[in-house]
């Protein structure tokens, strides 16, 4: 069972619809506030939590793409949604569900990933010096019960040599000093995709957050175009 945040403008529609997925750090509610301030804006959103936290008991693994598709299945469905014209926005690990769902949902008209891992977060090398509340928070949503399995489930998440699949526009963000993960998966998605614009911002860490305000503004103004008529 999913459960999420639905917000349509006012009007009959059918209105332009954006899928928004958190990460490890963070909740529906953390990220559907300061979104508010954009529902006038002629898109819907739809928030939801990335499978395996929260709400949901089953761990996340790489199948975790089905339960995307089935939301991406409602809301292409939905009265009020105009299904050719269906985005996503991920942070952090959400990140990576949006880079994923690029590459395995041609429905997607625009994607927008900040501070996606996708490859090199989940080698050794990658992996080094990350925090251990992320290694534990990683542990619990992938179900792994030691570091080992959680190395083996982490790899199994791997994206290289699939970013070429990418078709839709594609918004990649990040901070160039990312701490938490790789920096250059950020890069080599927008390397790999055919349309793909890369905003790394100077001295910020993962996601961007110091500059927050400033690329989320910048996304749904570029989402909005991407997704209109």
């Amino acid at each position: 069972v999913v459960r999420g945040y639905q917000i349509l403008p006012v009007g009959a529609g059918p209105h332009p619809m954006v899928l928004v997925t958190n990460g490890l750090e963070g909740t529906t509610q953390e990220l559907i506030i300061p979104m508010l301030k954009y529902r006038k804006n002629g898109m819907g959103i739809f928030i939801m939590e990335m499978p395996g936290c929260y709400v949901y008991k089953q761990p996340m693994s790489s199948k975790s793409q089905a339960i995307y598709h089935k939301v991406i299945d409602y809301l292409a469905a939905y009265p009020n949604v105009k299904s050719d014209r269906i985005g996503m926005m991920g942070v952090s690990f959400g990140g990576y569900w949006a880079t994923r769902m690029a590459i395995t949902d041609t429905r997607l008209r625009a994607v927008v990933a900040c501070g996606a891992p996708t490859h090199h977060s989940f080698t050794a090398s990658g992996s080094f010096g990350i925090p251990e509340v992320i290694v534990q928070a990683l542990r619990s949503v992938t179900g792994s019960k030691s570091l080992f399995s959680l190395t083996k489930n982490l790899h199994s998440f791997s994206l290289l040599g699939q970013y070429h699949k990418i078709k839709a526009p594609m918004l990649v963000i990040n901070g160039d000093t990312d701490t938490l993960v790789s920096t250059q998966d950020s890069v080599d998605i927008a390397e790999g995709a055919t349309q793909a614009i890369l905003k790394l911002y100077p001295n910020d860490d993962h996601c961007a957050m110091g500059h927050y305000k400033e690329w989320l503004d910048e996304s749904q103004r570029w989402l909005k175009v991407q997704l209109g008529e």
